[in-house]
């Protein structure tokens, strides 16, 4: 009876062991289902951002530069000849402008006028020497027709005929004498070479010039000149120089001071680069300058505007588009951050110009108003559109 009591408690051990290693064995097996057993995925989070609805266009660009103006013509005014001032035109005073031929001033030179009436006396002299030869030379031929010589002498000084030349060559002469004489005594008169704007005036009555002394300096008002110059970025956005010349290529002119502005063109184009700048320059004109209202006068610091040449397959955004590495944030088709690097290919004050790369072209695209450096390629994003890349009301 003992035995079997022991091999009961055995029985009952061996079971109650067997018992809990199956329990253990099954405790382990659904602790490993449960890790193996994938979680569901957490659906992503998209981050809502301002786009803007970027389409392909055509647009120009406006170069601006800066320069002075300056008259066509700008003369140092100088005596070609000695003597007193005795008269003085009223109108000879800085601010007043006179048409071309003004007789601004007239000087006193008795040895010019003395070396006119000299030369009209040699003239004088030299015809009647001329005619006195001239009926000589016809005698002399009369005579030796008369005297039955056939043929013609041996020396042409028979018929007098090298006199004769000489006689007129002194006839010449003394017509230039005369005209240098008359030229000199005209410059007695201080005109005006061109309609001009008197700018100062150097002399005064009884004053005495000598040859190079200084009368006055005058400015032209037929023509008001603008040189700006331009760097080969600034040349590859306007036309050819035979667009810009024959097609009287319009340039707005406006004053640094205030808001008065003028029509103005381009009139010539520079065919070299200035070796120190560096740079091309063109010549901007405004016709009759002090009859326009306002006036523009010479000396003004204004600013030139000039229109480019219409450039195809560009985006016009927000300057805040583009982004501090130079590149442009959109959302592609699985609406993901995407970007590209670029160079505009100009600017203004509110928006730049960016070429579309060609696999985008012709399509639509959200653009980031205001890209981050924080923003990742391919993060899932929503976009917060109220307006397209025209809309002139766009705020960064």
């Amino acid at each position: 009876m003992k035995y079997l009591s022991q091999w009961i408690t055995l029985l009952l051990a061996g079971a109650a062991i067997a018992g809990v290693y199956f329990y253990v064995i099954h405790a382990i097996e659904t602790q490993q289902n449960r890790l193996q057993t994938p979680r569901p995925e957490t659906p992503a989070q998209a981050l809502e951002l301002s786009t803007i609805t970027a389409n392909t266009g055509s647009y120009a660009a406006t170069i601006k530069a800066s320069g002075v103006v300056k008259p066509r013509y700008s003369l140092t005014m100088t005596s070609q000849v000695s003597g007193e001032v005795i008269s003085i035109s009223n109108q000879f005073e800085s601010g007043q402008v006179i048409k071309k031929g003004h007789l601004l001033g007239q000087l006193q030179n008795s040895e010019l006028n003395s070396a006119v009436a000299s030369a009209k006396n040699t003239l004088a002299t030299a015809e009647l020497a001329l005619k006195e030869e001239a009926r000589q030379g016809e005698q002399a031929r009369a005579e030796w027709a008369a005297a039955g010589f056939k043929g013609d002498p041996d020396s042409d000084l028979v018929l007098r005929e090298p006199q004769l030349a000489a006689a007129k060559a002194d006839v010449e002469a003394a017509k230039a004498e005369l005209s240098n004489a008359t030229t000199r005594l005209k410059h007695t008169q201080l005109t005006s070479p061109f309609d001009a704007l008197i700018v100062t005036r150097n002399i005064s009555l009884g004053s005495y010039l000598s040859a190079g002394s200084e009368i006055g300096i005058l400015y032209s008002v037929d023509r008001a000149e603008i040189k700006i110059d331009l760097s080969n970025s600034d040349w590859l956005k306007l036309p050819d120089t035979k667009t810009l010349l024959k097609d009287n290529w319009p340039a707005l002119i406006s004053s640094i001071d205030n808001n008065d502005s003028w029509q103005g063109k381009i009139l010539s184009v520079n065919q070299h680069i200035d070796e120190t700048t560096r740079m091309r320059s063109l010549l901007v004109s405004l016709d009759r300058p002090l009859d326009q209202t306002p006036a523009l006068i010479p000396g003004a610091f204004v600013e030139v505007s000039i229109q480019g040449k219409r450039l195809d397959n560009l985006w016009k955004l927000p300057n805040t588009a583009l982004s501090q590495k130079s590149e442009i944030w959109y959302i592609d088709q699985d609406s993901r951050l995407a970007a590209f690097e670029t160079t505009p290919r100009f600017v203004d004050s509110q928006y730049v110009y960016i070429q579309v790369p060609t696999s985008m072209l012709n399509k639509p695209y959200q653009v980031l108003v205001q890209p981050y450096n924080s923003y990742l390629k391919g993060t899932l994003v929503k976009s917060l559109n109220t307006s397209t890349s025209d809309d002139k009301s766009v705020k960064p």
